[in-house]
């Protein structure tokens, strides 16, 4: 027998999934939340501010879960934006509980070195290490534009998820 306690974290795991995937396929619309050719990665921030607020385990599953929706979307070899995301996932998860309080300037910082991290591995291994003529202009017009649009959405989600995360709490503590 389930008991309630067992219920309502299915619920807020089941929960946590169905917004990860409806941000990525957000994301993935064509045209939508579009700045010219630049778009914000959405499951990025949410993704960090979970792992600062639930911590390293569900941090590191839904890291996983949202590097492997990315890596559907992306040129990068397949599995790598997961390993990326989880290691991050699991680290802040991991600074939060021992080092560090969840709040927002710190969903920021987080947030701006996993985006930052992850482009920059993308323009090294894509970009730069073939040689490709004007390889500065896709980091500069392209990358570093993203990750700046992904911080700019960042509060929301950390609101959202402070939120979502304290609704939670409250009924699994009464």
């Amino acid at each position: 027998m389930v008991n309630r306690r067992t219920k309502i974290l299915i619920q807020k795991y089941s929960l946590y999934g169905f917004i990860l995937l409806v941000l990525y396929l957000l994301q993935n619309t064509p045209g939508l939340f579009a700045i010219g050719q630049i778009k914000p990665v959405l499951v990025l921030p949410f993704i960090v501010c979970i792992a600062m607020l639930e911590g390293e385990l569900v941090g590191g599953l839904l890291g996983v879960a949202a590097g492997l929706l990315c890596d559907c979307g992306s040129s990068l070899i397949f599995g790598v934006n997961s390993l990326i995301f989880m290691v991050a996932c699991v680290a802040v998860g991991l600074l939060v509980i021992y080092y560090m309080q969840p709040s927002l300037i710190n969903s920021l910082l987080f947030t701006g070195a996993l985006a930052l991290a992850r482009q920059l591995f993308e323009y090294f291994f894509y970009y730069l290490m073939w040689g490709y003529p004007n390889a500065s202009l896709v980091l500069v017009k392209g990358m570093l534009p993203t990750v700046l649009y992904t911080l700019a959405v960042t509060p929301l989600f950390f609101w959202g998820v402070q939120k979502l995360y304290g609704w939670y709490k409250h009924r699994l503590d009464p």
